[in-house]
Order: structure tokens, then C-alpha cells, then sequence
């Protein structure tokens, strides 16, 4: 937990605490101070988001290499290869010249040496370099899956204390999509990273991606 996680808890709380000191205020029939308390949590918020504006704008993307983790607590993931095949989508099974699979191989670990864990609310997508985002196609992994028969786990795989597995993602893109990178994005409704400052999935800054090109 960083610095600007703690800012965040304390920011929130201050806010509970503000509002339930304004609703007393009301009923109390001192409107002026308790629009003085909410008139303050409206600029703490105003200030705290531009900050977080303000870094995310300023800082580059990160670029990660194969092979190299990126780690939520004590999960970890790192793309250890890639391959692209013509996409075979059809009725017929013919190729569909249109489009190309992306075929990912991630390597899931449990750094924590007590207990067996799982990331929840993980999912991969691919980006394009004008920022589309392209989701997991279970299209695609049936397509291939009567090819190498094997079932691959998600990314919410549970992995032992100090174990790591790997898998899978298959991605079904249009073939001039030349350059895309694997990014890991949240499936979770509310994610407090998205607001957190400094963090690399805070909105507005560009995702952290592993080239594939």
C-alpha cells in the first residue's frame, strides 16, 4: 500500500465524517457551517483529482519486456510469448483473410510463501496504438481449442504459495492491426485504482502493455 493509497482511505473518511457533521448541522438549522463542510469536501475532491489528473497526463507509458512481472500485492503476471495465425472464424473453418488470432502465453505467480491466492477481477485485453481496446474471444478459443486440445485457466487461476502456471488468452483482431499490446485490465464495477494517484491504472493515464510486435 503507497503513500497515496493511505491519502485516499484518509480522503474518504474525512468525507463520511463531513457529511455526517453537515447532516447534523442541517437538521440543526445551521445552514451556514454545514454548507461550509460540504463546500470543503467538494474542494478537497476537486484538488485530489486534479492532482491525479495532473500525474497521470505527465507520465509515460510503461513499457514492459516478455518475461517481466507486473505485480498486484503478491500476484504477479508476465507475458512469457505470443503468436499470430490467420483466423479461421467461419462456418466452413476456412481462413478469414480479414482477420489474425493473437494467441498470448502468460505465466501466473504466488509470490506469498503461506497461502494459495487468486487475483480477482483480472481479465487481458489487447490495445491498438489509437487506444481501441480489444476484449478476450471465446470465439476464437473454441476455434482453437479442437486444434491442441487443451482448456486453459483465467487469469483468476488460484496458484499455490510460491507456485506459479501458465496459460492462455486468445484474441480474434482485424489483420492491419500490426502493433498491439497486451494490457491487464479490471473486470471489477468500482475500482478504487482509477482514482488513486501515481497508480498505473488511475484514469486518464495511458495502460501498461507488453508489445507484441
Amino acid at each position: 500500500m503507497s503513500i497515496f493509497d493511505l491519502l485516499l482511505i484518509l480522503l474518504v473518511l474525512a468525507t463520511a465524517m463531513a457529511s455526517v457533521g453537515a447532516a447534523v448541522l442541517l437538521f440543526m438549522r445551521r445552514w451556514t457551517i454545514a454548507w461550509r463542510f460540504l463546500a470543503g469536501v467538494f474542494v478537497a475532491w476537486i484538488v485530489y483529482l486534479g492532482a491525479g489528473a495532473l500525474v497521470a497526463v505527465r507520465t509515460p507509458q510503461h513499457i514492459m519486456a516478455l518475461g517481466e512481472d507486473r505485480c498486484f500485492d503478491e500476484m504477479c503476471f508476465a507475458v512469457m510469448g505470443w503468436n499470430r495465425t490467420p483466423s479461421t472464424i467461419r462456418a466452413n473453418g476456412a481462413t478469414n483473410g480479414g482477420r489474425s488470432f493473437y494467441i498470448v502465453y502468460i505465466r501466473i505467480s504466488n509470490r506469498s510463501r503461506g497461502r494459495a491466492q487468486r487475483e480477482i477481477g483480472r481479465k487481458g485485453v489487447l490495445i491498438d496504438r489509437s487506444g481501441q481496446v480489444y476484449e478476450e474471444s471465446k470465439e476464437a478459443v473454441r476455434a482453437l481449442t479442437p486444434v491442441n486440445g487443451t482448456r486453459y485457466p483465467g487469469l483468476d487461476a488460484e496458484v499455490g504459495p510460491g507456485q506459479s502456471l501458465e496459460t492462455e488468452l486468445v484474441f480474434d483482431l482485424p489483420t492491419e492491426v500490426d502493433y498491439p499490446g497486451f494490457a491487464l485490465a479490471s473486470d471489477l464495477t468500482i475500482n478504487p485504482a482509477r482514482i488513486v494517484i501515481g497508480d498505473e491504472e488511475s484514469f486518464l493515464r495511458w495502460p501498461t502493455v507488453w508489445p507484441l510486435g
